[in-house]
């Protein structure tokens, strides 16, 4: 797998991948956060890290890299209550209507992208899986607690993964999983 991470933030999709054991290379990552990203620098200093606004990057930009899949952790404050839950009408969420804009010109195999609880009840979820059910994609989400696999944080997070022209070999009716 060759992978951009977008929203890279401090790079915790990319140390997830490698903890995994899935045999992926972080190709790119992306990130607007200055702060952010010297920090992603001292933690992965071998990764090409792409300071810039998600916004402004195009298909020919993505194509490029070669990728066929994409992590994501998209800003999380247009879905939680402290964030006002304004959804799609919060000027953070811009970047990611963008990306999905431009998704179905990207040949892009496995996507996975992490947000808020909340996230799954969102007219941007709803985008979301339209999108992907109209590009020929199979995708699963979750609502799972870091706890539940090892991590010491007990919010929960919602997760959607995502493969194009195949079914999962496993079906989960329930969105929580405990």
């Amino acid at each position: 797998m060759n992978v951009l991470e977008l929203y890279s933030g401090i790079g915790g999709m990319h140390l997830a991948l490698k903890d995994s054991g899935v045999t992926g290379n972080i190709v790119a990552s992306v990130e607007i956060n200055n702060i952010a990203n010297e920090i992603y620098k001292l933690n992965f200093p071998e990764t090409y890290l792409w300071n810039a606004n998600i916004e402004g990057i195009t298909v020919e930009d993505i194509k490029k890299l070669n990728v066929d899949t994409i992590l994501m952790s998209p800003p999380c404050q247009p879905f939680t209550r402290n964030g006002l839950q304004n959804d799609i009408k919060d000027p953070r969420t811009a970047s990611f209507i963008h990306l999905l804009n431009i998704f179905p010109q990207l040949n892009i195999k496995y996507l996975l992208i992490e947000n808020v609880k909340g996230f799954e009840n969102s007219e941007m979820r709803d985008m979301l899986v339209k999108v992907l059910s109209e590009n020929d994609y199979s995708y699963q989400e979750f609502i799972v607690s870091p706890h539940q696999i090892g991590v010491p944080n007990s919010r929960h997070r919602y997760y959607c993964l995502a493969r194009k022209h195949e079914r999962f070999s496993f079906e989960i009716e329930d969105l929580v999983c405990s």
